[in-house]
């Protein structure tokens, strides 16, 4: 789970994490699913949803920061936000600087 973490920015794949750590990848799936109750997809998803959503306190484009954290495209990005909290980016991005 640390690489997943400091590698969200990059392809994260079963077949990538099956080179770097020399394992068959159905090996990883199971044992991740095993060990944490989601998949090493809905993990990951999740990990870069939850880091967007941290970097949106800064100024940088959406658009820019999906990419940076390891969405192909804002669409994907925004869709998978949007199930994930409820709304969207730009909605949650909004909610926090009337907060603060």
């Amino acid at each position: 789970m640390w690489y997943i973490e400091e590698h969200l920015g990059e392809e994260l794949s079963l077949e990538k994490l099956a080179s770097v750590f020399f394992l068959s990848k159905y090996h990883i799936a199971h044992v991740f699913k095993e060990n944490t109750g989601v998949s090493v997809c809905q993990y990951i998803l999740k990990k870069r949803l939850l880091a967007c959503k941290e970097a949106m306190a800064g100024e940088e484009n959406l658009t820019q920061l999906c990419r940076r954290l390891g969405f192909q495209d804002y669409s994907c990005f925004y869709r998978a936000f949007r199930r994930e909290f409820g709304m969207s980016p730009r909605e949650y991005r909004e909610t926090m600087q009337r907060t603060e």
